[in-house]
């Protein structure tokens, strides 16, 4: 077994599709199903949050609903599988609003902001500190930075942000350690180019 059985979520390419075509985001996995949203024929970097168990039909994410995609139009983008210590990854989750960036604009990196904040917080990552025995289902992480320690825990789960139709193919615990306060957070992931 590969290390990384399950490559979902993950980023694609569009191809195949003709200059002046667009590939259809389809409201279910069927090609006799309403179009929803289109991709154009040259998009990159497009979340493939899961595939259907025949592996041809792609989910997708477009604006605020989810939808499907015919996967022979998609390959895979380079990069990092989602649990690999450079992917990058954007993670957020409500009440309160929040966001935790890893590795978007430094690698090694998480800045954490929340709307009750006036100022984000940047941590140095630690990826070895919670490596799982299934590290394409669970990956831990860890990292300091001046206001303390996070912990979190992404799991390869389907994940709803309760805030639009939208589908994830991570989801989160977050935890930050600092002075004698705890506090912990929910939220999901999508993989980032």
């Amino acid at each position: 077994m590969s290390l990384w059985a399950d490559p979902f979520p993950a980023l694609y390419d569009v191809t195949g599709v003709a200059h002046d075509d667009v590939l259809n985001i389809r409201e279910e996995p069927s090609a006799n199903t309403p179009v929803i949203a289109e991709l154009a024929f040259n998009a990159r970097n497009i979340e493939v949050v899961d595939v259907t168990e025949d592996a041809r039909w792609g989910l997708v994410n477009a604006m605020e609903t989810s939808g499907w995609v015919a996967m022979r139009y998609l390959m895979p983008a380079p990069g990092d599988h989602w649990a690999h210590p450079g992917a990058k990854l954007s993670c957020g989750g409500t009440e309160p609003f929040w966001d935790l960036a890893i590795n978007n604009d430094i690698e090694g990196q998480a800045i954490f902001s929340a709307l009750a904040l006036d100022e984000t917080h940047t941590y140095s990552i630690d990826w070895q500190s919670g490596q799982t025995a299934r590290p394409d289902l669970a990956v831990g992480l860890g990292g300091s930075g001046a206001n303390g320690r996070f912990s979190a825990v992404i799991r390869r789960e389907a994940c709803h942000d309760g805030m639009s139709d939208r589908n994830f193919g991570l989801d989160i615990d977050l935890f930050f350690h600092g002075g004698n306060e705890a506090s912990g957070f929910e939220g999901c992931c999508s993989v980032t180019p």
